[in-house]
């Protein structure tokens, strides 16, 4: 069975070859492969483009034009293709709590994957901390992905007996957890309302931040608002970008992205320029994603 144009030029672009027969080592190949090369990024939000959710325009925006998006995006275009490729599939929707016990909407979209008899989760939307391969949906086992320390626990609300799953990676030497889901049934109508929750509440993170990152096996790159971040095999580093020029350097050559200056000036006066003398609190330590 052939793949959709759009499908097979996702492929093509990744240098994948169409599977054979389904593996997991094609789905991480795919996550890993995928997170190098199209950036996670909210550049569309902030500047108050329309976002669409149709797997045709995201994998024109995405694949095509190499402009990046967030993760109901990136999700969208791999959980199409696993599931046109025969691999068993289920959108799920998350909270992100960021190692945080707050009350917030399902904002990311994830999903897991029934593959010989066991569960996983399947993420290439989550920036800078997104799993670039599978993590089995098993209690409490570290799981080694790249450089990375993932655990998948289980959390069980004692008064309503609700079961939910929080995805946690080591973090200054800790657990931390990034999002919690949990196994109910959800659908596109579902990810309309958090894409929209998301990229067009005023007090929404992605409206009021800039984020930008790519992740390979062993290192990471991200902006976040007045800091460019690396990571290199768990070492961090944090570098203040000063100007307009640095930030459009960054955007064009670290990150490959095709932007106008008088758009990265925009960018640099709104989310860097008041910021740079105020910041106190070393930014990795936030999310970078």
């Amino acid at each position: 069975m052939s793949l959709p144009i759009h499908l097979q030029n996702y492929l093509n672009d990744l240098s994948i070859q169409k599977p054979k027969e389904l593996s997991l080592n094609f789905v991480a190949s795919l996550q890993n492969n995928h997170q190098a090369q199209y950036s996670f990024n909210n550049l569309a939000v902030v500047l108050g483009e329309t976002i669409s959710l149709n797997t045709l325009e995201i994998s024109k925006k995405i694949v095509t034009n190499g402009l990046g998006g967030y993760c109901f995006e990136h999700n969208k275009l791999t959980y199409d293709l696993l599931q046109t490729l025969g691999y068993s599939v289920h959108l799920k929707l998350a909270r992100v709590l960021n190692n945080q016990d707050k009350q917030v909407a399902r904002t990311h979209r994830i999903t897991l994957m029934d593959f010989a008899n066991k569960t996983y989760l399947i993420d290439t939307g989550f920036g800078a901390y997104s799993p670039n391969a599978p993590v089995l949906l098993q209690e409490n086992i570290d799981q080694a992905i790249g450089s990375e320390i993932y655990r998948i626990i289980k959390m069980v609300n004692t008064k309503t007996s609700v079961v939910e799953y929080d995805l946690q990676i080591i973090k200054d030497n800790q657990f931390y957890t990034l999002y919690r889901f949990d196994l109910a049934h959800y659908n596109e109508a579902d990810c309309d309302a958090g894409h929209f929750f998301s990229h067009k509440y005023p007090e929404a993170g992605f409206v009021n931040n800039l984020v930008i990152s790519l992740k390979n096996n062993n290192q990471v790159i991200a902006i976040k608002n007045q800091y460019f971040l690396t990571r290199v095999n768990k070492e961090e580093k944090a570098t203040l970008i000063s100007d307009s020029p640095t930030l459009h350097s960054l955007l064009t050559h670290n990150f490959s992205l095709t932007i106008d200056k008088a758009i990265t000036d925009h960018l640099f006066d709104r989310f860097i320029k008041g910021k740079i003398n105020n910041e106190k609190e070393t930014p990795y330590k936030k999310s970078a994603s």
